[in-house]
């Protein structure tokens, strides 16, 4: 014990170098995407949020103002939730703040005419007003994170008018292209004849890819009625849990695994291991303007977010040993309380997130949807960077 007392400090000087070397390629590749990539549209098409629409239209249409308000709230996001859970010299800050900014997959909707980018800074600053209420106020604290939720909703286009009177806009719909989607056609005939009936032909082309629900769900209720659809969608769900239970549980696990951890999840994605998501699409999407950077750029995220974890937990470890010759202080903290509790909130919030974006459908899995939740994982080592240990804790 006492020799790993008189390497601790050592060792914890090596690996924080380890993490600021990594951090430092990550941004530097990151840097230079966005040189690759700025004057560039990625090809996603229209944005399906009414909100964001009005924004884009505020800014004349110019990607590269949406892409500079994009990148300055995401750093600043970044920046304000670390500096505000511990405090760091300036330089230091800011490349905290670049650290979280260039990750690659939150990158990639940073520099894209779509809402994910936004949604992600405003989960943070929502956690952030949990955690570090303004002036120390619980009152303001609430008051700005249900400011938070409100921006991220109306972003998210959930409650744009066409979408809440579209069809399959309901908790039956949802469970529908959750349990019954991945196995459509070959449960047909296990619907009953009154549900095959309705569907019908519509039943092979909505089973092709996931967002062809909808089209099944069009027209189901253009025939017998929004009110009797939702009652089809249960039988439809009902019947895909009933039969392949095993399958839909398994396909579950890969979407929350897919949303919370994904640059794990990805890698095997990009293997065909896994199962429909979208993440192949955006991939390809993301390769369109500098190919072979993209390609390390996003290897290099991948793989160093995986040492950055082991590298964190040893350090982690080596933090709790005391230094050789350092007396405890008279008054110790009690194990728990502050960090335990918003260790607490940031799981709750993200996996409340996961669920309701896994539950929506299969096969519908996208990882842009979590970029803030995935930036929590860069939080922990980020914090450990830097700093020194002050005597007695």
């Amino acid at each position: 014990m006492g020799y790993v007392k008189k390497a601790a400090p050592c060792l914890r000087g090596v690996l924080r170098g380890m993490l600021f070397i990594g951090f430092s390629i990550q941004i530097l590749l990151g840097i230079c995407w966005i040189c690759c990539s700025f004057g560039q549209v990625q090809g996603f098409g229209e944005p399906d949020s009414a909100l964001y629409g009005r924004l884009l239209g505020l800014l004349g249409g110019s990607s590269a103002a949406l892409y500079i308000l994009q990148l300055a709230a995401a750093f600043l996001a970044g920046f304000l939730f670390l500096q505000k859970i511990r405090p760091v010299g300036m330089g230091l800050a800011l490349w905290r703040g670049l650290a979280v900014l260039t990750v690659p997959f939150a990158l990639q909707c940073h520099l894209a005419l779509q809402p994910y980018s936004l949604m992600g800074s405003l989960f943070l600053l929502f956690l952030l007003a949990l955690l570090r209420p303004p002036g120390g106020r619980r009152g303001a604290g609430l008051l700005a994170a249900l400011l938070c939720v409100a921006a991220y909703v109306g972003l998210s286009g959930a409650v744009d008018a066409d979408r809440r009177g579209g069809p399959g806009y309901s908790i039956e719909g949802a469970l529908a292209s959750r349990f019954a989607w991945p196995t459509l056609w070959q449960d047909l005939g296990l619907y009953g004849e009154e549900v095959a009936e309705a569907v019908g032909s519509l039943a092979w082309e909505a089973s092709l890819y996931p967002d062809n629900m909808r089209l099944l769900q069009e027209g189901l209720e253009s025939r017998v009625g929004p009110e009797a659809a939702r009652g089809y969608y249960l039988r439809m769900a009902e019947t895909g849990w009933e039969y392949h239970k095993t399958i839909v549980i398994r396909q579950i696990g890969w979407d929350i695994l897919g949303y919370a951890v994904t640059p794990v999840v990805f890698r095997l994605q990009m293997e065909g291991e896994a199962y429909d998501s979208y993440s192949g699409r955006n991939y390809e999407v993301m390769r369109e303007n500098a190919p072979v950077l993209t390609r390390d750029y996003v290897d290099y995220g991948c793989w160093w977010f995986l040492y950055m974890l082991g590298i964190s937990g040893i350090l982690a470890l080596l933090l709790a040993v005391p230094d050789k010759g350092t007396e405890p202080s008279g008054k110790r903290r009690r194990p728990g309380g502050r960090p335990v509790l918003s260790l607490g909130i940031c799981i709750l919030a993200s996996g409340l997130l996961v669920a309701a974006l896994t539950m929506r459908g299969a096969g519908r899995m996208d990882y842009r949807q979590t970029i803030g939740v995935n930036a929590l994982w860069y939080m922990g080592p980020l914090l450990l960077v830097g700093g020194k240990r002050r005597k007695g804790r």
